[in-house]
């Protein structure tokens, strides 16, 4: 799915301010939880169900310089640039097999000291192409920066049987709970231009952390879970 041009031209900043400084931010607060929630993954009425319980990290945001101009001429001169958003799961992926990872990063609003950012589906269950136009001064360069955010999923198991709910432990033992973790850039709609390169960083940011989903009270040893919820588990290579 692709977009109309953005038709006004974009006037590139002169010079860094709040979120423009540095190519790479992280917070400065670990772990940074944006986001925490129960998805099922499967669920029969009066037998057994099993949950995954997922605490998502915000890692780091990053303008990812995409291209740059050089205009050496004495005149203004306009180029015209498209750029794609996409949401990869870099690692992990095999969480997708019980419920869809991507699906639940639409809509995740979390906030920082420079903002707010609700993801839109064209970022995360859609790819779009956005086109826009760039002015480059006489004698000067631009430089275009698409923004990036890395996240980190880790998710931990309830099973629902025998009449109540059980954290999934580690094989001969209580804890750590199991957990998978997952990897995840989004190439997001925002960019900006810059007549400087932007400083490596990384910079610091204050996130704005939620609280953890809440897991069961009583934990299993992996090992004596139920068949059909050990067979899952161990299909996603944990």
């Amino acid at each position: 799915m692709s977009i109309a041009p953005t038709m006004q031209n974009i006037a590139a900043r002169a010079g860094p301010g709040p979120g423009f400084e540095f190519l790479v931010y992280k917070p400065k607060v670990l772990p940074a939880i944006v986001y925490s929630a129960r998805q099922t993954i499967y669920n029969k009425p009066g037998d057994e169900a099993l949950y995954g319980i997922v605490k998502r990290e915000l890692e780091a945001m990053n303008w990812i310089q995409r291209i740059a101009w050089k205009n050496t001429s004495k005149a203004q001169q306009t180029y015209e640039y498209s750029f794609a958003t996409s949401l990869k799961i870099i690692q992990g992926d095999e969480i997708s097999m019980g419920f869809n990872m991507g699906a639940s990063y639409e809509g995740m609003s979390m906030g920082f000291e420079f903002g707010t950012k609700t993801f839109k589906n064209t970022e995360t269950t859609q790819s779009t192409t956005i086109t826009v136009k760039v002015n480059v001064p006489p004698q000067s360069q631009v430089v275009f920066y698409q923004k990036r955010y890395d996240f980190r999923d880790n998710t931990t198991f309830v099973v629902d049987a025998w009449g109540q709910e059980w954290n999934v432990g580690p094989f001969g033992g209580y804890s750590p709970l199991t957990t998978k973790t997952s990897t995840t850039q989004i190439m997001a709609e925002e960019y900006f231009t810059s007549t400087k390169p932007l400083a490596n960083g990384p910079g610091k940011m204050a996130v704005k952390t939620v609280t953890a989903a809440p897991v069961a009270a009583t934990t299993r040893k992996r090992e004596n879970v139920t068949e059909r919820a050990k067979s899952f588990i161990a299909s996603l290579k944990i």
